[in-house]
């Protein structure tokens, strides 16, 4: 009886996925970023070194322990698989009309629909715009100015503009 079940679910699944693109897809998208400022801080390659030396000290503090070491275990293996997927950005943030420069440390904005789009600076500090990535099929445009273009600093509480717009063909 189950079987039949999984027989009309799996389907409808395979449908659900494939338009997933369809409902949720993207015009292009603008990634920006705070303006640098030399901050010292430690490289990559030595917070591996660090997160992995965290990683043997917890492992060896829960092993120490008799009743802890399945947990230990199941720990060591949870943080090789979350540290697999870090890499993987799983969900993204998408809005309709998109809505400008609103985290302080940078980030990115999705723009879902075409048309003229202002992009309001309500970060608090003045932001740079690291790159505008426009999808397949989409190109970038804007009548009005200032345009939101790579390099172009956008100052707490100003704006810019940008238009997505549907490649002919």
């Amino acid at each position: 009886m189950s079987t039949k079940k999984l027989i009309h679910i799996a389907p409808a699944l395979a449908f659900m996925l494939s338009g997933a693109d369809a409902i949720a897809g993207e015009a292009g998208t603008i990634v920006y970023g705070p303006i640098p400022q030399s901050i010292p801080a430690l490289s990559g390659s030595m917070l591996v070194v660090l997160g992995l030396l965290f990683a043997v000290l917890a492992f060896r503090a829960l092993r120490a322990h008799s009743a802890s070491k399945p947990l230990a275990s199941i720990v060591a293996v949870g943080i090789l698989i979350l540290g697999a997927a870090s890499g993987n950005q799983l969900i993204q943030n998408a809005w309709a009309n998109p809505s400008g420069f609103t985290n302080p440390s940078g980030g990115v904005i999705t723009v879902i629909s075409t048309g003229e789009h202002p992009l309001n600076n309500t970060s608090g500090q003045p932001q740079r715009v690291i790159s505008v990535t426009p999808s397949q099929n989409f190109s970038i445009g804007s009548t009005q100015s200032p345009q939101c273009t790579a390099g172009l600093t956008v100052q707490n509480s100003s704006l810019c503009y940008i238009n997505f717009t549907a490649a002919p063909g």
